[in-house]
């Protein structure tokens, strides 16, 4: 039990946050209401708010030695998408998992020279 509190203690809770409100909740919310077009959709959530919250987690974690917690924004993601996206958006979690990846190698490389 102290293990489990320390940890969350340690953890960066607004990245946690954060990544379940953009992930589940705001995936949620652009799917569920109808006067948002399929064509807005995509462009605008799916390929620039998302891709720039995925390349926000990934210099947000650059402080980090592993970058695990780059995880928590497209399993979110996924699990929204799956239960109430289009099937086409559920290729995009891993996308969003690999833009977080390469903005935080980058961003340590550059810390790192």
């Amino acid at each position: 039990m102290k293990s489990l509190k320390s940890l969350w203690q340690r953890a960066d809770r607004r990245l946690w946050v954060l990544s379940i409100l953009v992930g589940f909740g705001l995936t949620w919310l652009v799917n569920v209401l109808p006067f948002i077009d399929k064509v807005a959709r995509f462009v605008i959530f799916y390929l620039v708010i998302y891709g720039a919250f995925a390349i926000w987690t990934g210099l947000a974690l650059t402080k980090e030695p592993r970058c695990w917690r780059a995880f928590i924004f497209p399993v979110s993601f996924l699990v929204a998408a799956y239960l109430f996206g289009p099937r086409y958006s559920l290729y995009f979690a891993p996308a969003y998992l690999a833009i977080a990846y390469l903005a935080w190698s980058m961003a340590r490389t550059k810390k790192n020279n």
